[in-house]
């Protein structure tokens, strides 16, 4: 038999493949610039505003009238549009798209920033000398920088009065241009970068209106100041933003708001058409239109790179637009090469390792063959030389998209192959745990013998192809895996007896349907509890009834809106009294229980007033660190111990509320052990490991989607310096998200154990039988992760947590045992109030 160790280093092998399979870096390194333009480009500085939390609702809505001073800018000049990003905008992939031309793959983008790992390419690198200033936040991001001017010490402080982080910004650039204004003039390549956060840290929406209303102006002070520092008429200017924001005050999601922001670039090389016979807006009252372009938010980096004469970034994927620049056909038309040839040099360096493999030929490819990469690089520099611009700079327009293609098909190469072969793997795995539960009895058979021969012909056939086709060892990994969990689940199926049946894995892939809808996870407990005490509905007791009425309940809370991320305060003040009550109810006030019931009594009282009072209770936050340490202070174990156990983390949970939730899951953790006490006085005690496993699976699902969703828990951290626990660091903040998480689970697990007597002797069997159940899960979920930003979070947390779900329930179930101990099981008796007798 395995032990936990070993189960544990495999399945965090099985939860590197999905990274391997979607998220490996999209980053290619060791690549060569191209050639900088042409000697005279039409701009020698470039000023960026960046005006974060600005979206093109705000920017067009009401005929233009919210910027009334740009206005002023374009009715005479320049270009303006929509720029369109991918969502969620909160990721530092939007830095990434707008200053070096690509999306960054999800879960990598993190690395793509950092002076330790790979630093990519960037407008700012090719620059000849760079300023900016913004928030730390902001620029910390933003590597090679020659200098950089951000003192924000109280960047908090600035609730009341954000506009005054814009006006820092505004007057650092006019003191730099009134200082250094003679030492800038002749130098060319000058990136000037302007981060404004006074909108992003506006506290309601109609703050948000009037410090826009100040930045724009301000904006047009700083353009009118430049053009007076440098009059020599070389000078571009691009106001953008990173991302938008809601009415509401929201940002990161995936809404229209959010994903659209407003550009404006006028300046020098920037072209000044007035009609168009493509999209348009309105600009002023008079209903004056103008023309209107679209943009993806990588077209950025080789436009601002082929303004200022630079080469694109080496990973840039964007696509220079056409019809914004007011320069020469010759010039445009080597900007538009440039960038090709950029994309062609990206698209050899993904095909170089497919074709230099034996089997090359007989592999699938992409039509775009390094011949034809070849023979597209000497028909442009023919046309080049040729001076046929015009032919050339639509010749390179139209090969980009193709390359863009050729890129992408190479990237994602294997992942077809990679997904079959993780398939294989988790249902190889989930039939070697399905084996480590069976009877020991030998067993041999001719079709064992020849399982066990196909196996190794396979594998010795894959090692001969990735060895002759020279798969990269990662990729050679993964792909011989499964062949060796076949062989592992072949040698452990020689030992076994019969299997269990396959129904409860049916079952528990009904939890799966947790993370499509909650009210279809709340059908499956609804169907699951009724199954398993379906007897009770031919008794004719009390008990029976109320345990009907608190199932039918708790199913019925999942039509309501989720409770998990949102704060009302008079919902969780009922459930702090509602939680007291329920102790004095089931414990009494007898002597035992007193010192318990004075201690909780205490600090639910404390955090009623001090909610009640106060918006933000920071002088709770000591008492609630304090009873998380006497809840799991070890004490000696007796027969009082599981009621301390119980309403104690019923008493720790509430205090990491900031809503109802907490009434939830007392009344979850009591219909489960009225639902056990039940079936224990008809003697039908669940003995069977199976049972047991789905009874902990079950409820703990439940536990968590009858309060809300996976995307609440981002809003909950939100409001984490709402509840009684308070504001840290990201790792505290992550440790108290995941003791919010767990504290369910470990109530309803010391029910489980505290009701059934089999539970704690056979531990290791249950988590045989829930790492094959989530495993199960996990092949679903498989499949359903995509590379977006917008589904990284609906997609890879369901996998990630059904890979974990076992050892933390293992972790629960060892930790419910420290804290009830190993007692008889108690009857539950429907709540009556104990007096004592004189």
């Amino acid at each position: 038999m395995w032990s936990l160790g070993q189960v544990f280093a495999l399945q965090s092998l099985l939860m590197c493949s999905v990274y391997v399979i979607y998220f490996q870096s999209n980053v290619v390194t060791h690549l060569e610039p191209q050639q900088t333009l042409m000697e005279h480009p039409p701009a020698n500085r470039l000023v960026i505003f960046i005006v974060d939390g600005l979206s093109a609702k705000l920017f067009f809505e009401n005929r233009c009238n919210n910027v009334q001073e740009l206005r002023k800018i374009f009715e005479h000049q320049g270009q303006v549009g929509i720029i369109r990003t991918l969502g969620p905008t909160n990721c530092r992939s939007a830095k990434v798209a707008l200053f070096s031309g690509f999306y960054a793959r999800s879960l990598s983008a993190f690395d793509y920033w950092t002076w330790n790992d790979v630093i990519i390419d960037t407008l700012f690198k090719r620059a000849t000398l760079s300023y900016a200033w913004g928030s730390d936040k902001f620029l910390e991001q933003l590597p090679v920088f020659n200098k950089v001017n951000a003192p924000y010490e109280n960047i908090l402080s600035a609730a009341l009065d954000s506009y005054k982080l814009d006006k820092w910004v505004f007057d650092a650039v006019n003191t730099l241009l009134e200082s250094e204004s003679t030492q800038l003039q002749n130098v060319s390549g000058l990136v000037l970068l302007l981060h404004l956060p006074g909108l992003i840290e506006a506290d309601g929406r109609q703050m948000y209106r009037r410090n826009f209303n100040y930045t724009q102006r301000g904006v047009w002070r700083t353009y009118n100041n430049f053009e007076q520092t440098f009059p020599d008429q070389r000078t571009s200017y691009l106001l953008i933003s990173d991302h938008g924001m809601t009415d509401r005050g929201l940002f990161g999601g995936n809404s229209r708001e959010e994903i659209e922001t407003p550009f404006l670039l006028w300046g020098a090389g920037v072209s000044n058409t007035n009609s168009s016979s493509g999209r348009t807006f309105v600009a002023n009252k008079e209903g004056k239109r103008l023309p209107l372009s679209i943009l993806d938010q990588t077209q950025l980096a080789p436009l601002m790179s082929s303004l200022l004469g630079l080469s694109p970034p080496v990973n840039n994927r964007g696509q220079m637009p056409s019809a914004l620049l007011n320069v020469s056909n010759r010039y445009e038309s080597h900007a538009v090469f440039t960038n090709a040839l950029q994309l062609v040099e990206l698209a050899k360096h993904r095909l170089l390792p497919h074709e230099r493999g034996v089997l090359a030929s007989w592999m699938p490819r992409h039509w775009m063959d390094s011949k034809q990469l070849d023979k597209f690089v000497y028909s442009g520099n023919l046309l080049w030389q040729q001076k046929r611009h015009l032919t050339l700079k639509e010749y390179s327009s139209n090969i980009m998209p193709v390359l863009l293609q050729c890129i992408e098909y190479y990237e994602d190469y294997y992942r077809r192959v990679l997904l079959l072969a993780a398939t294989f793997s988790f249902l190889g795995w989930q039939h070697l745990l399905r084996c480590q539960q069976a009877s020991s009895v030998q067993t041999s058979s001719r079709q064992l013998l020849l399982a066990k021969t196909l196996v190794h012909l396979i594998i010795l056939l894959m090692i001969i192809f990735l060895l002759l086709q020279r798969v990269p060892w990662i990729i050679c990994g993964f792909l011989l895996l499964p062949g060796c969990i076949c062989r592992w689940a072949l040698n452990a199926h020689e030992r076994k007896a019969k299997l269990f049946s396959r129904v409860p894995l049916l079952m528990s892939l009904c939890c799966i349907t947790g993370f499509v809808d909650r009210r279809l996870m709340a059908l499956c407990y609804l169907g699951f509890a009724f199954y398993q005490n379906r007897a009770v509905f031919l008794q004719r007791s009390l008990e029976s009834y109320v345990w009907m009425m608190l199932v039918c309940a708790l199913a019925s809370l999942s039509l309501l809106p989720s409770s998990l991320g949102y704060r009302h305060r008079g919902s969780f003040i009922v459930s702090i009294i509602l939680t007291f009550v329920q102790q004095i109810a089931f414990l009494g006030v007898n002597r035992p229980y007193r010192r318990n019931l004075l201690c909780s009594g205490l600090v639910m009282l404390l955090a009623a007033i001090h909610v009640w009072f106060s918006a933000r209770p920071r002088l709770l936050h000591l008492i609630a660190r304090a009873y998380l340490c006497y809840v799991f202070y070890p004490r000696p174990l007796g027969h009082h111990s599981t009621g301390f156990a119980i309403y104690n983390l019923s008493t720790l949970y509430t205090l990491l509320c900031t809503s109802h939730e907490a009434l939830i899951l007392q009344l979850l953790t009591l219909e489960l052990q009225l639902a056990l006490q039940l079936k224990i006085k008809r003697g039908n005690c669940i003995a069977s490991n199976r049972t047991l496993a789905l009874y902990i699976l079950i409820y703990s699902f439940y536990s968590f989607f009858v309060i809300g969703n996976v995307a609440d828990v981002d809003k909950f951290r939100m409001l984490m310096s709402f509840s009684e626990f308070g504001w840290y660091s990201g790792l505290m903040n992550v440790l108290i998200i995941a003791l919010k998480l767990c504290v369910p689970l470990l109530l309803l697990i010391c029910v489980v154990c505290t009701k059934c007597e089999t539970a704690w002797p056979n531990r290791r069997d249950i988590f045989y039988e829930l790492a094959s159940m989530c495993n199960g899960i996990a092949i679903v979920c498989l499949f359903r992760v995509r590379d977006s930003f917008y589904e990284i979070g609906v997609r890879i947390y369901p996998f990630i947590l059904v890979q974990i779900l076992p050892f933390v329930l293992q972790l629960m179930m060892n930790l419910s045992n420290l804290l009830v101990g190993d007692i008889k099981r108690q009857s539950l008796e429907i709540p009556k109030w104990n007096v004592h007798k004189y």
